[in-house]
């Protein structure tokens, strides 16, 4: 399968390794410095390299793992993507002038990261998926977890095919896939996220490592 990745940053480079590996072929992008997107080059030489528009146009599946402030930029730069699944990884997560993060509540309330992209790519096949998943748990997932035991991807859209691909996909990357019905549901499990992020603020001490065991009690999911 071709995948295209918009902004490949923790997240994005994670997945990007694990669908190498996989045989994909990905093409990366970033939005913003462009270092650790070299590293990552350097180190995985069968990756392709693009902008953030040619990566949408190579993928037969895009994913959007864009840093939620720079959303319009990027959208912008992307152009239409017309009848491609897009996987949403984000969450609602604004920057204040102190640059603290938090999530933007009234608009949590009404939408999600998953419904706005479908209002902006109205002809793409928006799914849901990995945005409850930190990226140090795609990368070391066997330091917190047995084998056969990691937490599950959420999955969330309304196109069924769709959903039955991106859940292969979360399958190559190491995960097994629950779907939580249409796209509206991705409200739900981003909210599940604001839940992990004060369970590892407050049960597990608020150390950036502990996210996923976490995320691992949210899920239900054994720990280490």
């Amino acid at each position: 399968m071709r995948i295209g990745i918009v902004n490949t940053g923790n997240i994005g480079r994670a997945l990007a390794r694990a669908w190498l590996a996989a045989g994909h072929e990905v093409m990366v992008a970033k939005d913003g410095g462009q270092q650790k997107l070299d590293a990552f080059i350097e180190q995985n030489p069968r990756a392709i390299r693009g902008t953030p528009g040619e990566a949408a146009e190579f993928g037969d599946v895009v994913l959007f793992s864009v840093y939620w402030p720079r959303l319009d930029a990027v959208s912008g730069a992307v152009g239409p993507i017309d009848g491609k699944i897009i996987i949403d990884t984000m969450n609602p997560l604004q920057v204040s002038s102190d640059f603290e993060h938090f999530y933007d509540a009234a608009f949590m309330a009404r939408s999600s990261t998953s419904e706005e992209l479908q209002r902006r790519f109205p002809r793409a096949r928006v799914v849901k998926a990995f945005n409850t998943i930190p990226s140090n748990l795609l990368d070391e997932p066997l330091r917190w977890f047995a084998p056969g035991s990691l937490p599950a991807v959420f999955l969330a859209g309304d196109d069924t095919s769709a959903k039955v691909q991106v859940r292969t996909l979360a399958q190559d990357a190491g995960f097994t896939a629950l779907d939580a019905g249409p796209l509206t549901s991705a409200r739900n499990i981003e909210q599940l996220n604001v839940l992990v992020h004060l369970l590892a603020d407050n049960q597990f001490e608020g150390a950036s490592d502990r996210i996923a065991p976490a995320v691992a009690v949210a899920a239900g999911a054994p720990i280490r």
